[in-house]
């Protein structure tokens, strides 16, 4: 496996990138120039996905120059994933050899950029995301075989896009010493004008002194009597929640006393939440009379049920602090969560206490969140390891996806995780 340059239709393309999610919004490019200049990252070249007003994060894309890529190039996944929305996972074989590109919560996952040469191991690739369930569509070769992929044609999806382009990391030595030169001279036209320029300014300053403190008295007047904004208590959510472990402990117990098939009923869903399980029964022919699931609800045409069990309540975690950003960020790369994160809406402001009466403008809490969403064969399994000790994680929910996929059954675990504002 190798990055490099692939041509579809009339454009060539940069594929291979290792992608990030940007902390900010505002100075991206800025982040991963910065990026590309850690230890041990040689890259030459960046591209840029900006975030949308729908709250996808931005994005950047690393890669060297030894495999082709030059500055100007568009970058195939970032253009294909401005294409197709959403959470999938695609292979395209293309003249140089086989591009598998790996998208979730519309966001490029960090090894979702891959170029094969070899087609058997670019089929793996792809199986292995599949297994990990959560996937909204699948492309494929056609002789591949792989059950609900879309084998339509790279060029029909990309419909020609290269908006995304790469960008050089550094500025050439040759377009320095360009700068340099015209910087020169222009410093020194610069300070033949300086002298009477400065005259003016001094001038300017004053008048501008005198009137910030005219505007300073008017303020002091003005604002005289009004009532002081008070500090806004945001609710620290994550604290009245029962510890992660403890939740998925319970549930794991839990679905130990529940049957995954009654005589004439079989299991289409389950999910908990560490409150209760939720489940649905389809109906199925089968010979002998047949009762509804204990304490089910049955519906109109005797064709499903659904039901479902209390568990026992849990208490809250308490007073916990949260962990910084780039300890989340890092935590999920090392580990390689088998799923993914994506920015959430931050918490709204709380009511103004009783009493107040003057404008409410708080400042945000002093936290944001992320919502992620795991992919395990089971629980409790390796579940602890990824969220069990991590401060600020909440699990919202947790699915039982039963098999019949390439991969057998699984879990889909969600939630949010709560860090510390930079």
């Amino acid at each position: 496996m190798a990055s490099g340059v692939v041509s579809v239709g009339r454009h060539r393309y940069a594929v291979g990138l290792y992608w990030e999610n940007s902390p900010g919004r505002g100075r991206v490019a800025q982040i991963a120039k910065e990026a590309a200049a850690q230890p041990g990252q040689q890259a030459d070249f960046f591209a840029v996905r900006p975030g949308t007003k729908n709250g996808r994060i931005p994005q950047f894309g690393l890669c060297s120059g030894e495999a082709g890529q030059t500055s100007g190039l568009p970058v195939l996944s970032a253009c294909l994933a401005s294409q197709i929305p959403g959470s999938w996972a695609g292979a395209f074989r293309l003249q140089e050899g086989i591009v598998v590109i790996i998208v979730r919560d519309d966001l490029i996952v960090p090894d979702g950029d891959l170029f094969f040469s070899e087609e058997t191991e670019a089929r793996d690739r792809l199986i292995q995301e599949i297994g990990f369930g959560g996937l909204q569509a699948t492309y494929a070769p056609e002789a591949w075989s792989i059950p609900g992929a879309d084998s339509i044609p790279l060029t029909l999806i990309l419909n020609d896009n290269n908006d995304i382009k790469l960008q050089r990391v550094s500025i050439p030595t040759k377009v320095k010493m360009l700068v340099g030169a015209a910087s020169a001279i222009f410093l020194a036209i610069l300070g033949s004008v300086w002298y009477w320029q400065s005259r003016i300014e001094e001038e300017k300053v004053a008048q501008v002194q005198i009137q910030e403190e005219r505007s300073r008295q008017m303020r002091s007047v003005t604002s005289f009597g009004k009532q002081q904004m008070p500090p806004a208590e945001y609710d620290r959510v994550w604290e009245k929640e029962p510890p992660v472990t403890k939740l998925i402990e319970g549930c794991a117990e839990g679905i130990k006393l529940v049957p995954s098939r009654i005589h004439g009923w079989t299991m289409s869903t389950m999910s908990c939440n560490g409150r209760s399980i939720s489940l649905t029964w389809q109906r199925v022919m089968e010979a002998g009379s047949v009762k509804p699931p204990e304490g089910a609800s049955v519906s109109v045409d005797g064709g499903s049920a659904t039901q479902s069990v209390a568990l026992p309540g849990l208490e809250k975690r308490g007073p916990e602090s949260l962990k910084n950003i780039n300890d989340i960020t890092n935590r999920f790369l090392l580990q390689n969560w088998p799923g993914n994160v994506s920015r959430a809406a931050d918490d709204p402001p709380p009511p103004p206490p009783p009493g107040y009466q003057g404008e409410w403008n708080p400042p945000p809490a002093p936290w944001v969140k992320r919502s992620f969403t795991l992919n395990v064969p089971q629980i409790p399994g390796v579940l602890p390891g990824y969220i069990g000790d991590l401060p600020g994680a909440i699990v919202s929910n947790m699915s039982y996806q039963p098999g019949g996929s390439v991969a057998g059954s699984s879990w889909r675990v969600e939630g949010v995780i709560y860090e510390n504002r930079k």
